[in-house]
């Protein structure tokens, strides 16, 4: 009698990543786009004129007097580099996910620094960290909706930052006469030079330490409904 084996499997190679990708994803090349896009940003923001809506309630957060969490959409992230109140530093909230070590490299061409995680995720890491630094005193910027969505949705973390420190939410946004708009999922906004941009700050957004669960889920829809609204009024003053 034949005896009869099972053949033997083959095992396929991982699919190899494209050169584009790789070249991408380089160190080098991080570097030297995260210089660029920087400067492209200065240039905007240099050739284009400039008009500020900030709610009276929120002079003293943006003139440095105290510091708050500044919350601005994923789409309108582009011009939010240059916007930093004096005499305290602003930490970002980026997820390392796909472009975040990018925007996290231009970012600290202007001075700002990186708190890695998301307001998707309650990451325990990135909550204790931005305790910390907002009771030394400094800013922190978060984008509710990043960083994949969905878009102009703010998630849950957003609210519990609020509610753990005590501080307020601001919410914030730009919009430009000059613009491009991708068909990205968060719409990303590309504001043009030589325009007119408009930079809008509401009014601040306060949870108490002993909040509800349902008090924080109103907390976190009044930060999503007062977002939108500003994204609004910021196109009709520019026609977007």
């Amino acid at each position: 009698m034949e005896s009869t084996q099972p053949a033997p499997q083959t095992v396929a190679a991982p699919p190899r990543m494209k050169w584009q990708k790789r070249l991408l994803k380089h160190p080098r090349t991080q570097a030297f786009l995260a210089v660029l896009f920087s400067l492209y940003i200065r240039l905007v923001f240099i050739t284009s004129r400039k008009t500020r809506y900030i709610d009276e309630a929120s002079v003293r957060y943006t003139s440095g007097e105290e510091n708050a969490v500044f919350a601005f959409w994923h789409g309108r992230m582009m011009l939010l580099p240059a916007f930093c109140p004096p005499k305290r530093k602003m930490r970002v909230l980026i997820s390392l996910h796909r472009d975040g070590v990018l925007i996290s490299k231009v970012i600290s061409h202007f001075g700002q620094a990186t708190i890695s995680g998301s307001t998707s995720k309650r990451g325990m890491g990135a909550l204790i960290e931005i305790v910390r630094f907002l009771k030394a005193g400094d800013n922190i910027s978060v984008t509710p909706d990043g960083p994949r969505g969905p878009v102009q949705v703010v998630a849950q973390g957003t609210a519990a930052i609020a509610k753990l420190t005590g501080k307020p939410v601001l919410p914030v946004t730009f919009s430009s006469t000059r613009c491009l708009r991708f068909k990205s999922w968060d719409r990303f906004m590309l504001a043009l030079p030589f325009g007119h941009i408009a930079f809008l700050v509401g009014a601040p957004i306060v949870l108490s330490r002993d909040a509800s669960e349902d008090q924080e889920e109103e907390c976190r829809l009044a930060i999503e409904q007062a977002m939108n609204r500003l994204v609004e009024k910021a196109d009709e003053i520019t026609h977007a």
